[in-house]
C-alpha cells in the first residue's frame, strides 16, 4: 500500500512539474508568427510588442501593413487564401502523380502481359477517372483561390 501511494505521489509529482510556467513561457514571444508563400503570393505575419507587422507580396514587391481594425479582416483572408492555394496546389500535384503512375503501370502491363491488361481494364479506367475528376476539381479550385489571393492582394495594397 505504501509503495502504491509513493508512485502515485511522485507521478502527481511529475505532472504538476510539466504543467508549472517558466519565466520563458511567461515571456511574449515577439517575431515571426506565420509565413506562407504560393505561385508567387507570398506573406509573413510579425509581432512587435503589442501590434502585428504583415508583410505581403507577390513577386518580390513587398508591402508592409500593420494591423488594424480596419484591415484585419481581409489580412486574415488573404493569409487563408494563400493556404488554401497551397493545399489545393498539392492535392493537384498528388492526383497528376497517381495519374502518372496509373499510366506507367498500364503500360508496363500492356508490354509484358496483354491478357492480364485485358482482365483489369475497368479497374484500371476507374483508376484513371478518379484521378482525371480529382485533378480537374483541383485546378478549378486553385484557379478560383488564385483569383481570391489576388483580389485580396490588389484590396490591400492599393
Amino acid at each position: 500500500m505504501k509503495k502504491w501511494l509513493f508512485l502515485m505521489l511522485f507521478c502527481i509529482t511529475l505532472i504538476l512539474s510539466a504543467c508549472s510556467q517558466s519565466e520563458e513561457d511567461k515571456q511574449e514571444y515577439l517575431g515571426v508568427i506565420s509565413e506562407g508563400k504560393v505561385s508567387g503570393y507570398e506573406y509573413t505575419v510579425i509581432k512587435e510588442q503589442n501590434n502585428y507587422l504583415w508583410q505581403i507580396g507577390y513577386k518580390e514587391n513587398i508591402t508592409i501593413i500593420e494591423e488594424s481594425t480596419a484591415n484585419k479582416e481581409d489580412l486574415l483572408k488573404f493569409m487563408h487564401a494563400v493556404i488554401d492555394s497551397k493545399l489545393v496546389l498539392a492535392k493537384l500535384i498528388t492526383s497528376l502523380s497517381y495519374l502518372l503512375i496509373v499510366t506507367i503501370t498500364t503500360l508496363i502491363l500492356y508490354k509484358k502481359n496483354r491478357k492480364m491488361l485485358k482482365d483489369g481494364s475497368a479497374m484500371i479506367t476507374i483508376f484513371v477517372g478518379i484521378a482525371v475528376y480529382i485533378a480537374f476539381k483541383a485546378s478549378f479550385d486553385l484557379s478560383r483561390l488564385l483569383h481570391d489571393t489576388k483580389y485580396f492582394y490588389l484590396t490591400l495594397t492599393i
